[in-house]
């Protein structure tokens, strides 16, 4: 399964949502903009709507405090042997999350509740928000069976952005499409979009809802 790059989803998805078929058409906000609306659209979809993934980290007998870089959100936690690949007697059954705002970028921290024996992997289960991708060439990891959620929430920002311009302009001529669109249409539009978006989100929101779900903190 490919994934689609920012630039892609701006052009087979953002723009036919729009009725834009000329990437070159600026009715709605430049290319730069409607790239931006993407990305803005796929941190919205955290916590909501995220990708089941896991991290694996290496036992130091000395510390109970571990960095991950991937998962926000842990499900549950294997003890791994990684000399044999199989599970050990050793569980953790409770852990925290937190950030570490201290740090320059703030560092997502795994608490458990005591010290274990150096070496061992913790193997852990859980949800990380959906990648976005920094530039056009760029590919996130949305699965393709949900990139229309991606447009319905960019589809929001574009409505909004359209409507700021009706603070100056109490309407604006579509010339393209040989139409006058009212701030009340836009309106209707904004509204229409955010319900897809809402919806869409609500309908394939993350389903595994584990006995340990983590809490996640600041420090």
């Amino acid at each position: 399964m490919a994934y689609s790059t920012l630039d892609s989803l701006r052009i087979n998805v953002l723009n036919d949502e729009l009725g834009i078929t000329s990437d070159g058409d600026n009715t709605f906000g430049t290319t730069a903009q409607r790239n931006g609306w993407i990305q803005k659209a796929i941190a919205k979809l955290w916590p909501t709507m995220a990708r089941l993934t896991r991290e694996s980290v290496t036992t130091i007998s000395s510390t109970m405090d571990y960095t991950l870089t991937t998962l926000y959100d842990i499900e549950r936690i294997e003890v791994i042997d990684p000399a044999t690949g199989s599970l050990v007697a050793d569980r953790v059954k409770s852990w925290q999350l937190y950030i570490d705002e201290t740090a320059d970028p703030p560092t997502l921290r795994l608490l458990i509740p005591a010290q274990m024996t150096a070496g061992l992997t913790l193997r852990c289960i859980g949800y990380a928000p959906y990648l976005i991708p920094a530039a056009g060439g760029s590919s996130c990891n949305i699965p393709p069976r949900l990139e229309w959620v991606v447009g319905a929430g960019a589809r929001v920002e574009a409505y909004r952005w359209k409507l700021g311009q009706f603070a100056n302009f109490e309407r604006f001529m579509n010339e393209n499409r040989q139409n006058s669109l009212t701030a009340a249409d836009m309106i209707e539009l904004l509204r229409q979009a955010r319900s897809d978006f809402e919806r869409g989100m609500t309908t394939n929101a993350r389903g595994l809802a584990g006995s340990h779900r983590a809490r996640l903190q600041t420090s």
